[in-house]
């Protein structure tokens, strides 16, 4: 049997977060799947399905589940998942705190489609860009690959969401949002991008935490 290739890796993992409408599996044990792989860096998708924030249903940031999970596996590196929809409230902060799993760096990978001039928006919450060993060095590899980064734009600044549940819990800038523009994420549309630039820009990244 040939072996398959990395695109349609990624197609073959998607199928579970977009069935149904991107409700994901409904029949799943787990809302988040945690993939316990000793690794001190977590690649968490709080949105690869639908989920239910503020009384109402978000649309899911689509192929993140696959790109989280195809990392994960392909770097031995623990990783994070939401795999179904709820109609209510269920929060991936709840399933760290579950599991323990503070002491760990997490890298949270988002998706946005909306028409501003960048490529890549990094999250870091009410904290300095100092307080972070590894951000500026994403920033560097981001620059490597073209990528139009920025630092906390005003819609994407985390404060909401996981990183800052997570910083106010625990005090700690352990955890930056990723938020990837859609060109870089759609591997049926853009498969070449997906591939020579997105995932390995994001290997060099987890390179840095190695």
């Amino acid at each position: 049997m040939a072996k398959m290739s990395i695109i349609d890796n990624l197609k073959l993992y998607n199928q579970r977060f977009c069935q149904n409408l991107s409700h994901g599996d409904e029949e799943a044990d787990e809302i988040f799947e945690f993939v316990n792989r000793g690794s001190r860096l977590i690649l968490s998708a709080p949105h690869a399905t639908r989920s239910f924030v503020c009384k109402k249903e978000r649309i899911a940031d689509l192929y993140t589940g696959a790109l989280v999970q195809y990392l994960g596996e392909k770097n031995n590196i623990s990783t994070l998942i939401r795999t179904k929809f709820t109609p209510y409230k269920a929060l991936i902060s709840d399933c760290v705190a579950q599991h323990n799993l503070q002491e760990h760096y997490f890298l949270d990978i988002h998706g946005f489609d909306q028409d501003i001039n960048y490529d890549i928006c990094l999250g870091i919450g009410e904290y300095e860009e100092k307080n972070y060993p590894f951000l500026q060095d994403i920033v560097k590899i981001a620059t490597q690959y073209n990528f139009k980064t920025v630092i906390n734009h005003p819609q994407y600044r985390g404060v909401k969401g996981f990183c800052g549940r997570y910083h106010k819990k625990y005090g700690k800038p352990n955890i930056i949002q990723m938020e990837i523009h859609k060109k870089l994420r759609d591997f049926y549309q853009n498969p070449d991008i997906v591939k020579n630039a997105t995932l390995a820009f994001l290997q060099d990244v987890i390179n840095c935490y190695n």
